[in-house]
């Protein structure tokens, strides 16, 4: 496990228009899911920081933005890059009501995964799978009052 992953993923965030008024702090977290068993005998998962991460294990990523400013942000997209270490899982998200979206070229298409394309090996396109992506998106759907914050996740596994 490379110490990149260890650390936060550094999610960009962009707001059309900026306003001056609105300012948003964003930070990434990574947990991973431990099962643990209550006095009862009752198993359940429990979400803790990851420390150390091992190929095949299932990473769990919170990014959590807030607006510290004193005017709603309007129009906010949180896209994140997807190390190369990692495969996402898809249907892993959850987008507090966003719009979730992939790319599998770095960023320049954004769709769902089963309408994006890449070329094979054979120079011909395919359909684009889980190991194709590269970045992953969530737009908003409602502007993030002063004060509010939210927060989207994704799950990803260690090669």
């Amino acid at each position: 496990m490379t110490a990149s992953l260890l650390r936060p993923l550094l999610a960009l965030l962009l707001v059309f228009p900026l306003l001056a008024e609105a300012a948003l702090e964003l930070s990434t977290e990574a947990f991973h899911e431990v099962e643990v068993t209550d006095k009862a005998g009752k198993k359940s998962l429990r979400r803790e920081p990851l420390k150390k991460a091992l190929p095949g294990q299932e990473v769990i990523y919170v990014i959590t933005y807030r607006n510290t400013g004193k005017a709603p942000a309007a129009r906010v997209v949180v896209s994140n890059p997807l190390p190369a270490e990692l495969v996402f899982l898809p249907g892993s998200t959850e987008d507090a009501g966003a719009r979730f979206e992939l790319s599998v070229d770095g960023g320049a298409q954004w769709g769902e995964l089963a309408r994006l394309q890449v070329t094979g090996e054979d120079g011909q396109p395919r359909p684009a799978r889980a190991e194709d992506v590269t970045h992953l998106r969530w737009t908003l759907q409602a502007p993030v009052k002063a004060g509010a914050s939210g927060r989207v996740s994704y799950r990803a596994r260690l090669k």
